[in-house]
């Protein structure tokens, strides 16, 4: 389906997709009465512009020019292009096209490589022809602007562009992604721009002098081209000063003279001829405050071009050829106009005692100042003219997510955050980026002060073979979020969260609750939540001997998906149910809507879920509700000590009463001397080992002391057998008499 046509006298272009029906219908659900009047469209060129109208009743192409007046822009409109759709961009050139030679074919512009190399020209004759290629929008919501090129019959060359808005139907991109991009600016300054980036987004300017590459680029790029105008208009048109000079000359050169030297002169009679005479001169200078300020914008702007060029050069393999070219000759201008004779003849810049009217109100000094100014400053999160990409959307989405965690997590623990404070740490170091794309890892530990646990969040934490404490037997495992809380005991409980910012799109992806719409429901995808058993399973514990005896496990995952919440619904989906059932399942979160502005999410159950798991003290109430991982099982929490007792594997299989589990009494060799440290009262239990594997325990009603065969031995009265349920579990090498206790056991 066709979803926008704009015709002007020179060309048509036509944008179509397969459907927008079902983006659609999510949008409007999404942000309401604004659907509407929510973006804007604009083009270089006069003409027509034609949007899909979505009605129920009638669905077709509608005019947007009142009375078929021309226009260039078009306010206040519907959106037509979304970021799950893949769209087909078709410039169809009417008449006058010169394309006789290749370097002539009309060519897309874009800062990206790949967005120009998808289309190709099909000419049509000699002065016609169709310009084709497609576009796929994922995850890149934003203004997004189709430029062109293409020379007509009279050799001249033409730049064509068209500012249109990418909307996305996952989450209000106005407000919702407004507030995830200001969380995480807050937190991490500038760290959501981006540069070559299919969209972009435009905000206002403020004066800070914290500045990134990435924004001084994108405020460099809108200002350059005026900026050289204006520096060349100066050297033509300069600021000259007036200053008076002394030189010496002999009678017949000096047009001017002083009452003194004629005085002179007259005294000297014939002689004078011959002597050289003083005489002043008033003469213009450029090298005037201003002109020095010139001066000092192209060194200092010229070499901070030259810092951010240098570390462009890793991207340019993405880069397209002509952006490439033109940033190199930005490079080649900045030296030639430096190094110009015009230039040489001015002094260093010192500074100024005062303002300058010159600087300010002169033209062309007045343009240069003002991208000086506009250069020194960073950008404010709000709507602006200035034209910066961002991050992806499912990488902002992620990280708000883990901020959102890191928010909740403190206030759960009534820690805050605004504050120093010393429960609370963590290197915000580690999450700076500039223009190279990097992997990053991040983490904040908490202390309890409620109960003295310890609980680390961490960001993009990789499990895999060469991890300490955790190991997974095949390949990396990079869960986004991974909360530890670690008990006082030693006892370590894991949770896994993934944020995957997609949701169900057809009810053919996965299963719905009875009775519910996938056109009302939001869903996360099935294979999302699969993919947390898939990490459960794939990351086992692996305790090492120096950790003894503490121990750690898996207790859940979790996915955290842009999903919407209406009532109390959502406790009764799957995906909420399956929390309860195996510990792994999902939580929507978006950013609260503005009537809740005091809130940081629309949905609680993120909340109470934390509460639950930071709160609660004992770690059987967390263990006995997960789902065991592959090979254990967990056991209620037993208080008191064991003693060992070390059998060789043929012993143990040789005795009937051994296999049997029906023993009533043992005795266990102690060493001597041992027996004034011995606390014999204090041994609860009898485990028996064969090479630190042991498969129940018994439970000791009484415990003496005896020598038998001149050895010291404890004699236990023994009762009740309890056998594992995982059958055969390791405990660890303990010798004959070794009392430890139950709690460190993991099984």
């Amino acid at each position: 389906m066709d979803v926008l046509k704009f015709e002007c006298p020179d060309y048509q272009v036509t944008i179509s997709t397969a459907s927008i029906d079902y983006a659609w219908d999510r949008f409007v659900r999404r942000v309401k009465n604004g659907a509407l009047t929510y973006c804007e469209y604009s083009s270089s060129r006069e003409g027509s512009l034609w949007l899909r109208k979505q009605d129920a009743d009638k669905k077709e192409l509608v005019m947007q020019n009142e009375e078929a007046v021309l226009r260039t822009e078009w306010p206040q409109l519907w959106p037509v292009l979304f970021e799950t759709c893949k769209y087909q961009f078709a410039v169809e050139f009417k008449h006058g096209l010169d394309a006789s030679t290749e370097k002539h074919a009309p060519r897309v512009r874009h800062q990206l490589k790949g967005v120009g190399e998808n289309f190709k020209f099909y000419p049509n004759g000699d002065d016609s022809g169709i310009l084709v290629g497609d576009i796929d929008f994922l995850n890149s919501p934003g203004k997004f602007s189709f430029a062109f090129d293409y020379w007509d019959a009279e050799e001249m060359l033409h730049h064509e562009q068209m500012e249109l808005y990418v909307a996305s139907p996952k989450l209000d991109t106005k407000n919702d992604l407004q507030q995830i991009m200001a969380l995480v600016n807050q937190e991490y300054e500038n760290y959501v721009f981006d540069y070559l980036t299919l969209t972009f987004s435009s905000f206002a300017l403020q004066r800070t002098e914290k500045n990134n590459h990435i924004i001084w680029l994108s405020i460099f790029k809108s200002v350059v081209e005026d900026y050289f105008k204006n520096v060349r208009f100066v050297m033509s048109r300069p600021n000259n000063k007036p200053i008076r000079k002394t030189y010496h000359a002999r009678p017949d050169r000096i047009r001017r003279w002083s009452q003194q030297e004629e005085e002179r002169y007259k005294n000297m009679g014939q002689d004078a001829e011959m002597h050289y005479f003083r005489y002043e001169q008033t003469e213009n200078t450029v090298n005037t405050r201003e002109n020095r300020f010139v001066k000092y914008s192209l060194h200092v702007l010229g070499k901070k071009f030259r810092e951010v060029f240098g570390e462009l050069s890793a991207l340019f393999s993405d880069m397209d050829e002509e952006e490439r070219k033109s940033l190199e000759e930005y490079d080649v201008l900045f030296k030639r106009l430096e190094g110009s004779a015009f230039f040489r003849k001015v002094g260093e810049f010192e500074g100024f005692r005062q303002e300058s009217a010159i600087l300010q109100q002169r033209m062309g000094y007045s343009k240069v100042y003002k991208a000086w100014l506009m250069l020194k400053n960073s950008l404010d999160l709000v709507d602006g003219k200035t034209d910066i990409g961002t991050k992806k959307i499912w990488e902002l989405y992620e990280i708000w997510c883990y901020l959102v965690m890191k928010r909740l997590i403190a206030k759960v623990l009534e820690l805050d955050l605004s504050k120093p404070n010393e429960h609370v740490r963590e290197d915000k170091s580690e999450m700076l980026n500039t223009i190279v794309k990097s992997g990053m890892t991040h983490k904040v530990e908490f202390d309890n002060v409620l109960n003295g646990d310890v609980v680390r969040l961490e960001y993009q934490h990789t499990y895999n073979r060469k991890t300490a404490r955790f190991n997974t037997s095949t390949t990396e495992q990079r869960p986004d979020i991974v909360v530890t809380v670690k008990k006082r005991n030693g006892f370590v409980l894991t949770y896994l969260y993934d944020a995957k910012y997609r949701v169900q799109d057809d009810v053919k992806d996965g299963e719905l609750d009875d009775g519910v719409s996938i056109d009302v429901a939001d869903y996360p995808l099935p294979d999302a939540i699969n993919q947390m058993h898939r990490y459960r399973d794939a990351i086992y514990y692996a305790m090492k001997a120096e950790n003894r005896p503490r121990a750690k496990e898996i207790i859940g995952g979790y996915i955290l998906f842009p999903g919407r919440v209406e009532g109390d619904e959502i406790l009764n989906r799957y995906f909420y149910q399956s929390i309860k059932k195996v510990n792994i399942g999902a939580f929507p979160l978006l950013p609260a809507s503005k009537e809740d502005e005091n809130e940081i999410i629309q949905c609680d159950l993120l909340e109470k879920h934390l509460r639950e798991i930071l709160l609660e003290d004992s770690v059987y109430e967390h263990v006995k509700d997960s789902i065991p991982q592959k090979g254990l099982v967990y056991e209620e929490e037993n208080k008191g000590n064991v003693i060992a007792l070390n059998y060789e594997r043929f012993d143990y299989e040789y005795d009937l009463k051994c296999l049997n589990h029906d023993l009533t009494s043992r005795y266990v060799p102690v060493s001597l001397g041992s027996g004034e440290s011995l606390k014999i009262g204090a041994i609860d239990y009898l485990m028996e080992m064969v090479e630190g594997m042991a498969e129940g325990y018994y439970e000791v009603r009484n415990a003496n002391l005896s020598l038998r065969d001149g050895q010291l031995k404890l004699c236990l009265d023994l009762s009740q057998y309890h056998p594992f349920k995982s059958g055969w579990a390791h405990i660890g090498k303990y010798n004959n008499g070794d009392i430890f206790p139950f709690s460190s056991i993991k099984r």
